[in-house]
């Protein structure tokens, strides 16, 4: 029996993209895979059925997918498909975890195993397969299209006969991927662009579309393009001068956003009320949050003169080359999963390893697994640490998250598996078991363990397939000279921790060689003697978190009882949390127990 890919019709709201076109199914099938596709899957995005050449047509959802090995779409599935789809079956789409949780818990409950194309690692090998960048280069497009329709004045430079027009000024921020594209399609318009990110590596990419940088005065990267903790002093600065450009701009493009987070706070309602007459604000990041503040989801509306747009789903405004951009990735992705007419998922593929949110009931990613107060263990057990190229698609640090909101920061900004190093722990113990007892195991699939993520003969075709993903021009030549090196500087997650204490530390003017959970120092020794509490009876800290804690020096429980503001904030951003500390009141529940000892 063949293996059988099914290709359902998109169902969810305003969605016009097809997760395969004609193009690749005509590909898989001359490699002897049966692909059957749901009547009028493609018309929205111009492919008709007749397109798809020998593919066999289902009329309904049931009928496609009844008896498939591998499921593909667009978006994650609505709770009537996931209660269709076989159990045990493969699922390859774009999940978006944080925000469809429900559908998380129904396609676990079912044994549904989910590669998520949003997940994939920032490594060479996986541009091929990045849906993350591909979609956001038409959003980036459709959004500078939108924001010249929008706005009453023209955004060229125009000499006629009745004067002479003066060219739009666009302020853009967030320069990843959407960010640049935005950028380029609205100098080739004829704006005046000028545009920001608080990456420093961002100014050179900025200044190659076209745009000028604009130069907050605030450093807020430290080695390997890491973020670190942001003052307030630096936070009002970078309010401040942002507002001045934002006063001069007829046009706001709104482009930051952090893969698998809700999206930044940046614009904030006195920053509009000091803009232009019929100024127009385009918040690419609506469906995250909106990284203005007066946002609303999928709305137009004006405050006061200033028009706020909150579109959604922009890729599938642009659905015929949005397709074709993600049927290649899906290609690419299904070209590394499928071995002799069969699915084989390598645990020892880094990019198969960071893509499997779900196998087999289990759920493979630390920050989905908190929705469901879960620990979560890596696919096959291991953690990868990976060679990876700075983040081109968030455009944004992690830092800024949720600084406007709750004046607290997070930490780095990679791929979307954001939360990997906060299961170093867990997996540093699970390492110890044997690889025969990793939950990777299944009878829906067979996991091949003798393949590496290395395979020289899959290189020939990654290099062919960057044609398809010019958008990654910028960021493959970045990573030359961004790129880490493991056997130098040790796992990239160490680094970061290590990054994340010095600069924080440094904020404070201490040496951070000397720097202990409660300011004095200590040695080695006096480190390796002190005894440990059971950080765990604390609500929210589970084994995983204890061991960080550890880590970081926070060994007692009277440690946490004596926590300050600020020293909230710098262990959040270690720890890589949001607000939970303060919320779950650790230091109360710390005095708690050290009252109760007594």
């Amino acid at each position: 029996m063949s293996l059988i890919i099914a290709v359902p019709r998109e169902r969810r709201t305003s969605e016009r993209r097809v997760a395969l076109d004609p193009s690749r199914v005509e590909r898989l099938m001359q490699q002897g895979v049966l692909v059957r596709i749901e009547a009028e899957c493609g018309h929205a995005a111009s492919f008709h059925d007749d397109n798809y050449a020998g593919a066999p047509v289902a009329e309904s959802f049931a009928e496609v997918v009844a008896g498939a090995h591998i499921v593909v779409k667009v978006v994650c599935p609505t709770l009537e498909e996931i209660a269709q789809l076989p159990e045990g079956c493969v699922l390859v789409c774009i999940m978006s975890a944080f925000q469809h949780a429900d559908e998380v818990k129904a396609l676990r409950d079912r044994k549904i195993t989910v590669l998520a194309m949003d997940h994939l690692p920032r490594t060479t090998r996986a541009q091929p397969m990045d849906a993350l960048s591909s979609q956001a280069t038409v959003a980036g497009y459709k959004a500078a299209l939108l924001a010249a329709e929008l706005s009453p004045r023209l955004f060229p430079m125009l000499t006629t006969a009745a004067g002479t027009i003066r060219p739009s000024r666009v302020l853009v921020i967030g320069a990843g991927v959407a960010g640049l594209q935005a950028i380029a399609t609205s100098k080739r318009l004829g704006a005046q662009v000028e545009a920001y990110d608080i990456r420093r590596a961002a100014k050179e990419q900025i200044e190659s579309v076209g745009a000028r940088m604009i130069d907050t005065g605030v450093e807020v990267e430290g080695a390997g393009g890491f973020a670190r903790a942001l003052r307030k002093d630096e936070k009002q600065k970078q309010h401040d001068v942002l507002a001045e450009h934002l006063a001069r701009a007829h046009v706001v493009i709104c482009a930051a956003s952090i893969p698998g987070r809700r999206a930044p706070r940046i614009i904030t309602e006195d920053m509009v009320d000091g803009m232009l007459p019929e100024s127009v604000i385009v918040d690419m990041a609506a469906s995250t949050g909106g990284n203005c503040e007066l946002t609303r989801i999928g709305e137009h509306y004006y405050h006061h003169e200033t028009l706020i747009v909150g579109p959604l789903n922009l890729p599938s405004h642009g659905a015929v080359h949005a397709s074709e951009m993600y049927a290649r990735n899906v290609y690419n992705m299904l070209e590394l999963i499928i071995d002799g007419g069969e699915v084989v998922l390598n645990p020892d593929d880094e990019i198969i390893a960071r893509c499997v949110l779900l196998h087999d009931g289990h759920i493979h990613h630390a920050n989905t697994a908190k929705l469901f107060d879960e620990e979560s263990v890596p696919f096959g057990g291991m953690l990868h640490s990976a060679r990876e190229l700075p983040d081109q698609t968030s455009g944004w640090l992690n830092d800024e998250a949720v600084a406007a909101e709750e004046d607290t920061s997070a930490d780095e900004v990679q791929d979307p598996p954001s939360s990997d190093a906060a299961a170093a722990a867990v997996v540093e113990s699970a390492s110890e078991a044997p690889a025969e007892k990793s939950v990777a195991g299944t009878t829906a699939t067979r996991v091949a363990n003798d393949r590496t993520s290395d395979s020289s003969a899959s290189t020939s075709d990654d290099m062919a397939n960057m044609s398809d993903n010019a958008q990654w021009g910028t960021a493959a030549s970045d990573a030359r000279g961004q790129t880490l090196n493991n056997e130098e500087f040790g796992p990239l997650d160490d680094l970061q921790d290590e990054q994340a204490i010095n600069d924080l530390a440094m904020l404070d003017g201490v040496d951070p060689n000397a720097l202990n959970a409660d300011g004095s120092d200590l040695d080695d020794a006096d480190l390796d003697n002190m005894v440990a509490d059971d950080l765990t009876r604390i609500d929210g800290v589970g084994p995983a978190l204890q061991e960080r804690l550890y880590s970081f020096g926070y060994r007692r429980w009277k440690q946490l009882a004596e926590l300050d503001e600020l020293s909230i904030e710098k262990l959040s951003v270690q720890l890589e949390l949001a607000d939970e500390i303060t919320e779950q009141d650790w230091s109360g529940q710390a005095a708690q127990l050290m009252e109760a000892k007594q």
